[in-house]
């Protein structure tokens, strides 16, 4: 077990791949799919017993038949005596310290039967560990360089060149098909009439399992992709750059122009259901209730807007922009803003039948800034401004909102509204939640007297005699409140105010008034 890794020349091109990256060999996915797909049939949801050595003898003949190994008798009795020693473990019991033994053994015995076994200890034990701790991760990269080499290769092909520009437009239109179903129940209703009963047997749990097992079992697969390092030259172009042949691909102007025109018809279709539900008050579907209308596509419909944002930046970073995209770009943004605004709607709707809390506050203000968000890119594509302005202006649109509520007292703010609009002030809506008030701290001192005022038998607490009711509350508020800011190095004029105000109203009466 002598021999040392060999390390591919800075220029070298095996097969055409790239400098210093292997051509992709179609063998080595088919057998780590199959791979995985046997491991998450053997090992998903149920204990480790004798299927894993079974498993581990198959995974090891795999490799050897995508990694051809080199070398005499001498090696392969080596490794066979390791191998029959660690798998004998396995078979005995399977435990942590069994565990630990055999993987570690199993990838050195593939490194040394292909050739990849450096002289020294250090090195070989730093083969081992870079091959199970770095080599699940060198999946994403080797598949990156498959469809770069496949990028080139079938470019050559009119038909597949044409079906490889509709891949961006379809998966991200599927995408927003998906949010869109998420955020409407009215879609989602429509969904559900369709014949598709065989989406509720998709275990995602089993799915994700697979897709684990693939980048676990890579590393054992491609033994020689962990064959040295990748020169910085093997890298060059693969940074999404304007010359990378997949972004070229991908992003090309037929590409865009085709994902526009997708994506303003599936906006179109929410807009207009929105306009027509929302705006104009229209009845719903029997089965869709407009507090479900409203909430459910709250957070969702905010989601696809940044998504559609970030989508419209890197389309207006790869000229040329033409006249059309720039059309339907603009379209597109207008059909966001309305979607924000909708999303906006919807959360004053729901507001105004569960009350207002504080995340649901801060939800109106990040969605006027992704309002203003989308806008600010209307604007730099008019003036002509570049990325860096727009991102300028979206921090400096960020500060002043920040700094806007810095100067608000927000729990007041919230306080105030919730018994303003309360069923028992205004005569609808929700019952008045005091006990969130009282979360939100002595702020709320003001918005709870005018409740106390209230005829006892409206109040939601009025049935309460254990004591635990809004007056109770109101002097709790407003004794540790007092004692907390006796002080006067926690003096503030926000607290000043409050302290005048409970000088005046002690025990929440207008004295003066009197």
């Amino acid at each position: 077990m002598t021999n040392t890794i060999p390390v591919p020349a800075a220029g070298a091109t095996p097969g055409g791949g790239g400098p210093g990256l292997p051509t992709p060999h179609p063998s080595s996915g088919i057998v780590l799919a199959g791979l995985a797909t046997l491991a998450t049939a053997l090992f998903y949801d149920a204990p480790l017993g004798v299927a894993l050595p079974a498993f581990l003898v198959l995974l090891f003949g795999g490799a050897l038949l995508v990694n051809p190994p080199v070398g005499g008798m001498g090696r392969w009795a080596t490794a066979a005596i390791t191998l029959v020693a660690v798998l004998a473990l396995l078979v005995d019991a399977v435990t942590p310290l069994s565990l630990l033994l055999a993987i570690p053994a199993i990838a050195a015995c593939l490194l040394h039967l292909t050739g990849r076994w450096p002289a020294g200890l250090d090195g070989r034990v730093r083969s081992v560990g870079a091959m199970l701790v770095l080599g699940p991760w060198r999946l994403g990269r080797d598949s990156l360089a498959s469809l770069e080499w496949g990028v080139n290769h079938l470019r050559r092909s009119a038909i597949v060149a044409a079906a490889a520009r509709w891949v961006l437009p379809l998966g991200l239109g599927l995408i927003f098909c998906l949010l869109f179903i998420t955020a409407n129940p009215v879609l989602g209703l429509w969904v559900d009439r369709l014949p598709l009963a065989f989406l509720g047997d998709i275990d995602a749990g089993r799915i994700v399992f697979w897709m684990m097992a693939l980048a676990l079992l890579w590393p054992f697969v491609k033994v020689a992709g962990l064959a040295g390092h990748v020169p910085a030259s093997a890298l060059a172009g693969r940074d999404g750059g304007p010359d990378d042949p997949v972004l070229a691909l991908l992003l090309s102007p037929a590409t865009v122009v085709r994902a526009l025109a997708l994506f303003n018809a599936l906006f179109a279709l929410q807009s207009a259901m929105d306009v027509y539900y929302l705006w104009t008050g229209h009845d719903l579907p029997e089965g869709v209730t407009y507090a479900a209308y409203a909430h459910q596509g709250t957070y969702p419909l905010v989601l696809t807007a940044l998504l559609a944002a970030l989508f419209v930046l890197v389309a207006l970073e790869r000229p040329p922009v033409t006249g059309t995209v720039r059309r339907l770009i603009v379209a597109w943004i207008a059909q966001n803003i309305l979607l924000v605004l909708s999303a906006m709607l919807r959360l004053a709707a729901y507001v105004a039948a569960y009350s207002l809390t504080g995340l649901r506050l801060a939800a109106f203000l990040w969605m006027a800034l992704v309002a203003v968000g989308l806008g600010l890119i209307l604007t730099r594509m008019t003036l002509g401004r570049s990325n860096r302005w727009l991102v300028g202006a979206n921090l400096a649109a960020t500060v002043a909102l920040l700094y806007g509520a810095a100067w608000t007292n927000i729990p007041a703010l919230i306080a105030n509204y919730n018994v303003d609009h309360c069923r028992e002030a205004a005569g609808g809506g929700p019952d008045l939640d005091w006990t969130y008030l009282g979360r939100l701290g002595p702020q709320a001192i003001p918005a709870l007297d005018r409740y106390i005022t209230l005829p006892l038998h409206s109040r939601a607490d009025a049935g309460d005699v254990s004591g635990a009711n809004v007056e109770a509350l109101r002097r709790s508020l407003a004794q540790r409140f007092l004692t907390r800011h006796a002080d006067w190095r926690s003096w503030t004029v926000r607290d000043q105010g409050l302290r005048d105000y409970l000088a005046a109203h002690p025990d929440g009466i207008d004295h003066e008034g009197q």
